[in-house]
């Protein structure tokens, strides 16, 4: 049982990266990522400055609760470069992470980057990367199933299935909206599972839905963990 996705006191969530961890593996699940909002106006944000004392903190976790549950380092990118500088991103301290997260590819609503201005900065990043609370059947509306799955596929990106409250659309979830999508996602598209907890600890293990989803589609063995 996977949460790949949580923010703490090193950007704007509400708890501290151990009482995160602490719930994760009190809840029973296997695996935990804090992946703080990292050099983004948007919100406050983990900076490059801090980066060294972000991932010391989440390794000495991952040292303390080792076979308990396995705690995971990563961030999550803001797509939109009026916030964000992605030229600049120091992608040596990047590659030291487990995953990247971004946020708002193709959104244009909220004036996310298309997939393919980010292939150069995607071509600087070797650790696991992926499409947080991506809407795609809006961002991708343009382009039928197979070519979604084409595009992502190309550039190793997997998809994260985010149980939020705040990523629904018309009373369902942006995932099951695309289930059309992600169908054609089988054996080409790694998929996460990610709840974007902020200020409820409720939220760490908010995944059942996701997974009863992803059981589903039969696509359980093409989750990233």
């Amino acid at each position: 049982m996977i949460n790949l996705h949580a923010h703490t006191t090193f950007s704007d969530g509400l708890f501290p990266p151990e009482r995160i961890v602490e719930t994760a593996a009190k809840d029973g699940l296997t695996h935990i990522a804090v992946t703080d909002h990292f050099e983004t106006s948007k919100v406050a944000s983990l900076s490059t400055g801090d980066f060294e004392k972000y991932l010391s903190t989440i390794r000495g976790l991952r040292k303390k609760y080792e076979g308990t549950i396995e705690v995971l380092a990563g961030v999550e990118i803001d797509a939109n470069p009026d916030r964000c500088d992605l030229d600049s991103l120091p992608f040596d301290l990047l590659n030291e992470l487990d995953l990247v997260l971004f946020e708002y590819v193709n959104d244009k609503t909220n004036g996310g980057n298309g997939i393919e201005g980010l292939d150069r900065v995607l071509s600087n990043i070797t650790v696991p990367r992926g499409l947080a609370h991506s809407d795609i059947k809006t961002s991708f509306a343009d382009m039928k199933p197979a070519e979604v799955a084409d595009s992502l596929s190309s550039r190793d990106l997997f998809v994260e299935l985010n149980t939020a409250l705040l990523y629904r659309r018309d009373g369902l979830t942006f995932y099951e909206r695309a289930e059309d999508v992600i169908r054609d996602f089988g054996g080409r598209v790694k998929l996460s599972i990610g709840t974007d907890i902020h200020r409820r600890l409720a939220e760490v293990s908010n995944v059942q839905s996701a997974y009863y989803f992803v059981r589903r589609l039969d696509l359980i063995d093409d989750l990233l963990f």
